[in-house]
């Protein structure tokens, strides 16, 4: 994993002290230089009477640029700032593409980043995009991160296979512990619920995902042995991170689809709404 430039969304909002020290956090790791962006959100031009408060806007901002900048450099980080008045997706994508980002850090359900547009990001962007959100992150201080236990889910795609890659990465620069989950969906526990050696077929059902994840990590050359869960993906995921002090989960944006596995879209942007730890989402 090769990071060198790291933008990272602030609007100086609650998340953004959070955002920050993750950012920097993985630029010391990687000798990387972290571009702060702040987006003026408007969906169209403004009017003419809103450009004196825009100015004003942009005159407090890069004031509290400066208190940022300062905090990096007494870290020995190198960094710069941009202050864009525009739609707030398409300056990230921009943005991105002109400081040639390897990793976008942002925060979650922000005044700037809502909802909507972490989606949108995640879709469009094929960088990978840390999401600082939880109760992991809520305390978080600049210097004092500490990622030890990273949780990383598979569904054996070949881009699932990509985030363990990551993850196995970020393990050994870390000399963090990696645990690999796989969680079989309900729907496969639901074909057997009729069959009437009911208990054996879920054995067996068992022992495959067991046998191909056990495949699937020898395969990506990881040591650990894998996890197996069933039920509903996001659900059991969420869980073995809050009760097992998960720091960071890694996971892939698209996997095998709803009808052959679980690291669909939609499971990635629950597990965004729920995880007690920030996101590390991996195209």
């Amino acid at each position: 994993m090769k990071i060198e430039k790291i933008l990272a969304g602030i609007d100086f909002g609650k998340d953004s002290e959070s955002v920050l020290a993750y950012a920097s956090h993985f630029a010391k790791i990687f000798g990387a230089t972290v571009n702060l962006l702040y987006v003026i959100d408007y969906l169209t031009t403004p009017p003419a009477y809103l450009i004196p408060y825009i100015k004003e806007e942009k005159k407090i901002a890069e004031k509290k640029f400066d208190e940022l900048k300062k905090q990096l450099s007494d870290s020995g980080i190198s960094s710069k700032t941009e202050i864009i008045v525009g739609r707030l997706q398409e300056s990230f994508e921009a943005a991105a593409k002109k400081k040639h980002a390897d990793m976008l850090v942002i925060g979650f359900m922000s005044h700037a980043l809502r909802r909507s547009s972490s989606e949108k990001l995640i879709k469009s962007l094929q960088i990978p995009m840390l999401v600082v959100r939880g109760a992991k992150a809520g305390t978080s201080k600049t210097g004092a991160i500490h990622i030890r236990k990273i949780l990383c889910p598979t569904d054996f795609s070949d881009m699932s296979g990509t985030a363990l890659k990551v993850a196995r990465e970020l393990k050994e620069v870390l000399s963090s512990k990696l645990d690999v989950i796989h969680v079989s969906p309900d729907y496969e526990i639901a074909k057997i619920k009729t069959l009437e050696h009911k208990e054996r077929a879920i054995q067996e059902l068992h022992e495959r995902a067991k046998n191909k994840l056990d495949e699937f990590l020898h395969d990506h050359a990881v040591q650990e042995k894998g996890i197996i869960e069933e039920g509903e993906p996001e659900r059991k995921i969420v869980a073995f991170a809050g009760e097992n002090d998960i720091d960071l989960i890694v996971i892939a944006a698209r996997g095998l689809g709803l009808i052959k596995g679980m690291l669909i879209g939609s499971v990635t942007d629950a597990i965004l709404k729920t995880s007690p730890c920030p996101v590390l989402v991996v195209h």
